[in-house]
Order: structure tokens, then sequence, then C-alpha cells
């Protein structure tokens, strides 16, 4: 009871007397903005004649009732005015039921409630441009040894609780010596896994060693929506935090519905997974396990699903899905897998990595038999495409739409980069990879010893990406990652000798990958930087299957053939095992499976340029077949000359291209053996006589190939016709594979 016998009013509750004051605040807003309209209106109305009705409470005084006198006015709004300022704290809260921990349990919480750490790794092969400034961090960030992961809580004398996806067991990380750390800083190894359920994002596990003090936590199984509840956790990595809401609404669990999750409006930020949501009594209701992105609506699962909980670790991912490259044709998956326990943390994520990594190969195994006869290499638009492929001097990645219709070899556009006066490192992207690189060897180094030392072009790589570490808004180049964690020697189904090596960073939990070919200048590599979660997901072998889905172009001056084409054995494709180029007093001798040529030619060095093109065969499935060969006799000057198969058109092919064939066929227009200006060369294409061969392609369609030599000449060049015949003549077509017989 409160009593004001200054001023002659008694109130019986808090709540009524907010009630009533509520009532005043309204009703004398309403009288402010009556006066404000009348005043505006006319100045022959009075203050009092406005006041038709005030209400105060529940007693409403009108004109009929009382009569206000302007003089008493000022009295009544002051009288007013002082309540609402007196008793402004019981007004705002008389609403709000929270009720707020108490301070005895909040002090025992220490005792129950720790972070869940990992130790931060530093990997000595990594090398810096400089030191690590360190001090520019925050004296928290720079003194700190430890990564705060999330929050667990002890359940009894021996286990804990904590979210499931806190230890994130089925992904691999570098990060996973897992410890609890207490509010002194105290830290404490995880041991065994006693249970685990990925579906109910619960884990209960043990220690190897205990704190000294421990609080055991109750659990209730009672809850209901308007309770009040708090937080409990290492909220942003900042030590324990407790942080009140209510109980929002139950939400079915999404993926198969068996239960209600608790939804609340206690915050809850990263960090907060694992903790324990209390009632008033410190009793947990609910193990949280998610935050909403955009408001405190956040997530816990309910301690009567410990009671489910056995003493086997449930794993289980619904829909995983693997698409085509560069397509929308899917095939999905559920993974689950059952694992005995109890069972060390290193054991148990070896087995669930390895099945869900392979799980992810199966799958993409499964997408491709379901696409078989539509996607690569078998599918008839694919083979279609291979009468019109695109060449390429580095890489080339194969794209389809998602009917499996148009083909594409996407190749994007180059960046060249001079890190010294004779050594350029080439950079595009990719829709293979992170990037694809080409990677020159040092002048003074030799081919092999170059491409045996994986260390060395990651190292010449990095002087072209900037590869950094940042320290909040500075970053520190990283010019070498050190020696590889591993290096893997295979070959493609082309027959092409890959060279894989992994790197760590566990700094930010990611690792680095390169998949280099030898080439002429020193290597060509499609390199992937990804969070270290992706690489036992199929990861390796994905990347391999998809390189054969990789058009390769190799170039090079003479001196730079003449080294590759000496390499030993393990180091060439299958196409260039089998091939000669040498250079001797200025004639040029190729030996290919395809052609032989011997010419000699006054410009001829050691930096004439020579590119091969590998496309893909129209007879075999997955063999690589050459497309294009291009002779650039001297570096800078724009004449060169080429050898290219053409082949007949599809019924998909356009009408470009079916007009071009018709000339080939025809000897006409471009084809015709003489010069064509095209206002930059002079241009001689002579379709070779009895080089016509009739292929049947493993679809069992039949249709012709054509070669051409092409020579292009600047417009000032004297003679090209007799230069052109000379060059022409210096060409020895070999025998086709299938001995078929040539028309002409």
């Amino acid at each position: 009871m409160i009593a004001n016998s200054a001023h002659g009013l008694r109130i019986d509750t808090v709540a009524d007397l907010s009630i009533k004051i509520r009532y005043a605040v309204r009703d004398f807003s309403q009288m402010l903005t009556v006066v404000k309209i009348r005043a505006h209106k006319t100045d022959e109305y009075s203050v009092e004649n406005s006041l038709t009705t005030l209400t105060i409470g529940s007693s409403i005084m009108t004109d009929h009732q009382r009569s206000i006198d302007s003089k008493t006015t000022p009295t009544i709004l002051s009288r007013l005015l002082f309540w609402i300022i007196l008793l402004w704290p019981v007004i705002v809260g008389a609403d709000n039921n929270m009720t707020f921990l108490d301070k005895k349990i909040i002090k025992n919480l220490r005792f129950s409630v720790y972070e869940v750490v990992v130790p931060k790794v530093e990997i000595p092969n990594i090398q810096y441009a400089r030191d690590l400034p360190f001090h520019k961090l925050s004296y928290k960030e720079r003194e700190e040894k430890y990564f705060s992961i999330g929050t667990a809580f002890f359940i009894n004398d021996k286990e804990l609780m904590t979210a499931a996806h806190v230890l994130n067991l089925k992904h691999f990380s570098l990060l996973t010596d897992f410890h609890i750390r207490d509010s002194d800083g105290r830290v404490y190894k995880i041991g065994h896994i006693k249970q685990f359920s990925s579906i109910r994002d619960m884990v209960v596990f043990e220690l190897e060693q205990y704190p000294e003090n421990i609080l055991t936590l109750d659990v209730s199984k009672d809850v209901e929506i308007g309770d009040t509840v708090f937080s409990v956790g290492n909220a942003q990595g900042e030590g324990l935090s407790f942080r009140a809401g209510q109980v929002a609404s139950f939400t079915t669990e999404p993926e198969h519905g068996k239960w209600k999750d608790i939804r609340f409006t206690s915050p809850a930020s990263p960090g907060n997974s694992g903790g324990p949501l209390l009632n008033v009594d410190g009793e947990v209701v609910g193990l949280i396990i998610q935050k909403n992105a955009s408001e405190n609506y956040n997530v816990a699962v309910p301690m009567t699903k410990v009671d489910n909980l056995t003493n086997t670790a449930d794993f289980y991912i619904r829909n995983i899905s693997m698409n085509l490259n560069g397509s929308q044709n899917t095939y999905s998956m559920d993974w689950s897998e059952h694992f005995a326990l109890p069972s060390d943390i290193d054991t148990l994520s070896r087995k669930a990595q390895t099945s869900l990594n392979a799980l992810y190969e199966n799958l993409s195994s499964k997408v491709s038999q379901k696409y078989e006869t539509e996607y690569f290499p078998k599918g008839k638009r694919f083979r279609a495409y291979l009468r019109n492929q695109v060449n390429v001097r580095q890489f080339g990645v194969l794209q389809s739409d998602a009917d499996f219709n148009m083909w594409r070899l996407s190749s994007y556009a180059k960046q060249t980069i001079p890190v010294s006066a004779d050594q350029k490192i080439t950079l595009s992207k990719s829709d293979l990879s992170t990037l694809q690189v080409k990677i020159e060897k040092p002048h003074d180094l030799a081919l092999e010893d170059f491409l045996a030392s994986p260390k060395l072009v990651m190292d010449h790589l990095l002087k072209a990406v900037p590869l950094t570490r940042d320290f909040d808004v500075e970053k520190v180049r990283i010019v070498s990652l050190g020696e590889p964690e591993k290096t893997e020697r295979w070959e493609d189904q082309l027959g092409r000798p890959w060279i894989s090596s992994l790197w760590y960073r566990p700094y930010n939990n990611s690792f680095v990958y390169s998949h280099c070919l030898a080439y002429p200048k020193g290597a060509m590599c499609n390199v992937d930087l990804k969070k270290a979660r992706h690489l036992r997901t199929g990861y390796l072998s994905l990347m391999k299957k998809n390189l054969n889905e990789v058009a390769v172009g190799y170039e090079g001056g003479l001196d730079d053939w003449l080294e590759y084409v000496s390499l030993r054995q393990h180091y060439l494709p299958r196409t260039f095992k089998t091939s000669t180029i040498r250079l001797q007093d200025g004639a040029l001798y190729i030996a290919l499976n395809d052609f032989t040529l011997q010419v000699n030619h006054h410009a001829f060095t050691k930096k004439t340029n020579l590119h091969f093109h590998f496309g893909y065969s129209n007879k075999n499935l997955l063999e690589e077949e050459l497309l294009l060969f291009e002779l650039i006799p001297k570096k800078g000057v724009d004449a060169h000359y080429r050898i290219q198969k053409y082949f007949s058109p599809s019924m998909f092919s356009s009408d470009t291209y079916l007009s071009q064939w018709d000339d080939i066929t025809a000897r006409t227009g471009n084809f015709s053996g003489t010069v064509v200006n095209d206002n930059k060369h002079q241009i001689i294409r002579n379709v070779v006589s009895g080089g016509r061969e009739e292929i049947a392609s493993v679809d069992g369609d039949t249709f012709l190939r054509e070669t051409v030599i092409g020579c292009f000449y600047t417009l000032s060049e004297e003679n090209p016709m007799a230069k052109c015949d000379k060059f022409t003549k210096s060409i020895h077509f070999n025998e086709q594979r299938n001995n078929r017989t040539q028309t002409s």
C-alpha cells in the first residue's frame, strides 16, 4: 500500500497506480492537443471552453458535471506532472515481468560452464615478407593462445555437454586439439566422446583431467512460452556472459519434425553454441544450438532430447547434392553413419570423415551415371561439339548448358605479370579451380629441377599472387608456404601426368592445393584456395575426374621445347612421349604421331615459337588429338604457319561452319590455295591432297576429316605462294592409325 496524504490520494497497489497514471498521461496528451487546436482556430475560445472532456482513471469530468475554471487548470496540470515524474519508473516497469538470475547462481556458474577452445597453430615452414605485426592487434588477440569456438557445461561429475557442431567431427579441420577453459584461463583437454548425435546437435564427453571445483547443472524438462530464460555462454569469444529473454515459441525441428525446438529471445552470439539455456532457478531447459542472423529469435534443443542419446555416435546430413560441372543437373543423397562409443576424438572424426568422403565419391559416380548418355564424354551433343572445337594457348574447361545442348571451352582473359627480367607468370580465373596459372621457370634453372620441387613452383607463383595473412587492416605477404604436406603424381584418363601438392594454412584453417602439368617454359597449374572442411568431401577424387574436362594448349620457344621433350617420361603426356623436336644448322625437324616436318628457314632460331593445341579425339573416348600446330619463325614478327584439322559438320553446326566446310571440300574461297588479303596478312590455305580421312566415331557416326596448311605472311612479304609451297612440301603426313584408305 502506498499513501500520499498530502494530496489526498490513496492507491492500493503499484499496478493500480501505474494504470491511473497511464490514463492521466493519455488524457493530458489529449487535453494539450485540444488546446493547441482551439488556440490556432480562433482567439474567441478560452482554454476552459476547450476542455470539454477530461478523463483521469475511471472518472470522467464533463462541462455538465464540473466547470473548469481557467485559474485552476495550472494547478491540475502541475500536480499531474509532479506525479508523472515521481512515479515514472513505476509506470515503465509495471508491465515488465522479467526476473533476473540470482547473483549466487551466476557466481556458481563459473564452476559449471566453460569455454570450448582449440590452440592456435603456427607452421614454421610458412615464410612472410616481414615480421608479423602482432603488436597491431588488440591486447586480447595478441596474447590469446587459443581460438574460442563454443561453450560446454557439466551435466554430472564426469561428463560435459556441448553442441555437436562445435566439435564438427564430420569435417576435416586443422584445429582439432579440443579443450575446455575455465574463467581463470586454465585449460583441460577433452578425452573420450560418450554420446553423440548430429541430428539433435548434442555431444557428451569426458575430460582427460578435471577442474578442482565442479558444480553440475540440474536439468528441468518443464518450459513454457513466456518463461524467463537466460543464454549462458562464451559470446563472441569474450568469456562467459549471462543474458535474459523469454521463451517465444516452440518450432518443429527442420529435418524430421520429431520434436519441437525452443525459440527464445535471449541474445545469442557466435560462441554461445553448446551453452545452456537456463530458467530462473538456474536449471538447464535447453542446449543452445543456433542464433538468428537478423534478430533475437534463437534456437535451443530441449533437454528432453538427452534421453534419446545412446552409446552410438549418430551422424546425419540430409540432401547432399552434386551438380555436373557447368550444368544445373544434380543428384542428391543422404548421409547416415553410426559408430560405437566411447571413442577418442581423433578416431571418431577420422571414421566420420572417411565415410563422408566416400559418400561424395559415390555421389560423383552416381551423378555421372545418371547423365552418362548426355554428358561428357559420351553425350551426342558433346560428340557433335568435337567437330568444331575451340583452340586455347593454356587451359580451357569444358562447359555445357543445363540441357547439354550447347558446349564450349571456357578460357578467360589472362594477366601476365613479369616477376623478373626473364620470368613471367600468367594468371586467369577458372570454372574449375580458384585460378589457373602458367609459371615460367627462372632462366638459370633446369626445367626438370624446377618441376621436381613443388615448393619452388609455389614460391615462384607467390611472386605474382598476393597471398596474405591479415592483421586487422594490415596485410602481410606470404613468400613461401614451405614444403608441401604431401605430393602425389598421377595420370588422368587422357594420359597426362599431373603433380598434385597440398599445403596447410592453420592460421585461418584453410589449404592450398596445386595440380600442375609440365610445360615447355615451366608449369601450368590449377590452384585452389579453400577452407579445410572441403578437403575430405571428395575434393581430390572430384578434381582428378574434372581435370579430364580440361583441354590444354602447349607453347614455347624452340629452346624450351628441346628441354621439354628431353624430360623423363613421367613428366610427359602420352602424346609427347614418342615425339621428336630438334634444330640443327637452321633445319627444324618435328616428328609427331600425325605428321613429320623437316624444313629450313633463315629465321629459325631457338626463340622460334611452337604452339600445339590438343583437343578431344573424334574417334576414341577420352583420348587427346592434336587439332592445331602453329610455327612462328621469328619472335615479334606477325608471320606464321599453321596445320589444322577440320571435320565435316554435324546437324547442330552453325551456318558459318557449314559455309566454311563447303569451301574446304570445294577448295574455294579462303581455302582455294591462293593468296587472300585480310588487310593484315597475306593468307594461303592449302587443303592437303590425300589428307582426307573417313572417321567412324564411338557413337556410330561416320564423317570426314580434312587437314589444312595455312601460311600467314605480312603484307610486305614477297613471293608468298612460293614460300608457302616450300613449307607445304616439307610436311609428311603419317599413315592414319585406323588404316582407312585416304581419298583426295
